[in-house]
Parts: structure tokens; C-alpha cells; sequence
């Protein structure tokens, strides 16, 4: 077993390192990483679902989605990192327990008595701390978790707290009250001693035969290339998203409207106004949105395209944008 503690706190390259090393590794490995803010979503996902988008967006506080399933989770630097990937079997590839089993033994090596959900999530009493997800790629699995040491847990709920529904059949994620386990702890220790210590445990766990794992540059440098080239794009992150639909209110001179949209491979599909003679104008430009990316900078693009006639339709363009995200 290699172990691997990833010095980056940098969240689209701890994700993309995952890919890399499920996909070309060949020796069984344990990553240990911390990411600064940002909200990981399950690959089957509607993003804009999972997110307060409004809030991710003032705080700066990226988006990106795994290829494991799964749900949402948020990061900071007081949440710890784990990826176990191993060989694993034709006859049965998908085997959790095999996975939840050595956090639930490490818990107990440091007097936490702990409970495995029958959705594979880890809690303490009636509250969590750890969920998990894996990916098969050929006969290799990935499967990773989240330990909450000392999340700011105010920013989770927010984050968390979707600004809108978008029906549609992507995988919702299933809230829990959560827990923060360094107060729980004998000792008063950091995330660092905490992480020194889980690695040390892994080391005894796993021996003989476990050493350290330093990447090589050109590892390095094919995982930066893959954290820009998918986890840092927009396409991967919100336009994978399954089909989806939503409502918004338009704010027009005379009232709000309420429009109802749909949404595939990140585009708008249908567009569709309550029949009423007065809007319409604005209806035969807002179905000009059809093809359109849902995504701000494409909003954007289009009202600065059409701004003369959705004055001219009585449409107040300030507040258009929000519509569409709040």
C-alpha cells in the first residue's frame, strides 16, 4: 500500500489526481488531502440542484464534480481527505464495507464509537461526519470520503442550501445533520496532528509492505493539465448535469411573469409563458434563448445582444440575470 499525503490544497487538482492515479496507477494507494472551500458534487448530479448558487458565487467558492456518484459535500481546511484505490473483483467490484470498515476501526483506535448508515455514510449517533462514494474503472475502485474535523459547519448549511429547485431526474443528495469530531477528541489537537495521526494509523494498518508515495513531475504535470482541461471547466461542472427544468418570475413595468424552462446538456431546450397578449414581445425574445447555455456569462452575452428589445418589451434587464439563478 502506498501512502500519499498530498501537500495541495488546491481542490481542482486533488480531484483531478484522483482520475489520474484510478486510471493509471497500478500499485494500491491511500490519499490523504485537504481542499480549501469548495463544493464537490456527485458525477450524476444537477449542480445548480445541489448548490446555494448565489452564495457560492459572493464567497468565491468553487464548484466541481467527481467521477464517482454520490452526493454533494463541501471542503474547507478543517474537513479531511481520503481516497483508497485498489485492485478489485470481477464478481463483486462494489464493496464499501471493505472501505468503511478501516475509518470505523480508526475511529474506534481513538475512542469514537461510530455507526455505518445503509447508505454507506458514517455517523455518531444521529449525526454525520463522513460520507463516502466510489468509482470502478475497469478492475481498479475508487473510493473516497470526507472525515469533518473542524468544518466551519455554518458555511456547509449555506453552501448546501439550494437557491431554487430544478426538478429532473438527476441524483438528489440526502441531507443529514452533521458533526464535527475535534471536539469530541481525549486530546486537543489541529487537523494537522489529526491527519498525522490517521496516517500513522494507516501505516500499522496496512503494513508490511506500505511505504511513502511522492509523484513524480511528469505525474505532476499531466494532473495540472487535467485539472484544466475538464475539473476547471464549466462544461464538466454544470453542463454535464442530467436534464433538468425550472420556474422564474420576470420582472416586467407592469408585474412579474412566470416562465417555466428546460434544460439539456446545459442548454436551454423550452422555454415556455402563460398566454397572455401583452408579453407577447417578450415571449418571441426570451424563446430566442433557446440554445443558450444556463450559465451567467451566456445570460450576459444575451442581454447586452438584445437589450433594446427587452426594454422596449417592458422587461427590466438589471434584475433578468437573477431570475434565471435566484
Amino acid at each position: 500500500m502506498l501512502i500519499f499525503l498530498r501537500p495541495s490544497t488546491d481542490p481542482y487538482l486533488n480531484i483531478a489526481a484522483e482520475e489520474y492515479f484510478v486510471k493509471n496507477s497500478t500499485e494500491d494507494m491511500c490519499m490523504l488531502w485537504i481542499n480549501e472551500k469548495a463544493v464537490i458534487i456527485g458525477k450524476h448530479q444537477n449542480a445548480y440542484a445541489e448548490i446555494n448558487y448565489p452564495y457560492l458565487c459572493t464567497h468565491h467558492i468553487p464548484v466541481i464534480r467527481r467521477i464517482s456518484g454520490g452526493g454533494a459535500v463541501y471542503h474547507d481546511k478543517g474537513n479531511v481527505n481520503f481516497t483508497f484505490i485498489q485492485k478489485t473483483g470481477k464478481t463483486n467490484p462494489v464493496d464499501f464495507n471493505r472501505f468503511t470498515s478501516v475509518i470505523v476501526n480508526f475511529m474506534q483506535s481513538i475512542g469514537i464509537e461510530v455507526n455505518v448508515s445503509k447508505r454507506n455514510s458514517l455517523f455518531i449517533g444521529d449525526k454525520k461526519f463522513s460520507g463516502h462514494a466510489e468509482h470502478i474503472f475497469h478492475e481498479r475502485v475508487l473510493h473516497h470520503g470526507t472525515i469533518l474535523f473542524n468544518t466551519d459547519l455554518d458555511v456547509l448549511q449555506q453552501s448546501l442550501n439550494p437557491a431554487k429547485e430544478y426538478p429532473g431526474k438527476a441524483m438528489a443528495s440526502v441531507r443529514s445533520n452533521v458533526v464535527n469530531i475535534a471536539s469530541l477528541l481525549s486530546e486537543n489537537i489541529n487537523i494537522q496532528q489529526f491527519t498525522d495521526l490517521f496516517a500513522s494509523w494507516l501505516f500499522d494498518f496496512f503494513s508490511p509492505g506500505c511505504k511513502l508515495y511522492s509523484p513524480s513531475n511528469e505525474e505532476m504535470e499531466t494532473i495540472a493539465s487535467l485539472a484544466e482541461s475538464k475539473y476547471k471547466t464549466w462544461e464538466w461542472n454544470f453542463g454535464y448535469s442530467p436534464a433538468y427544468s425550472f420556474n422564474a418570475d420576470i420582472l416586467m413595468l407592469n408585474g412579474l411573469f412566470p416562465i417555466s424552462m428546460k434544460v439539456e446538456n446545459g442548454k436551454f431546450i423550452q422555454i415556455d409563458l402563460p398566454v397572455d397578449p401583452k408579453i407577447t414581445p417578450m415571449a418571441l425574445i426570451l424563446k430566442s434563448l433557446i440554445g443558450v447555455l444556463h450559465k451567467e456569462e451566456e445570460i450576459d452575452k444575451f442581454v447586452e445582444k438584445n437589450l433594446q428589445s427587452l426594454e422596449f418589451a417592458g422587461i427590466n434587464t438589471d434584475t433578468l440575470r437573477e431570475a434565471f439563478f435566484k
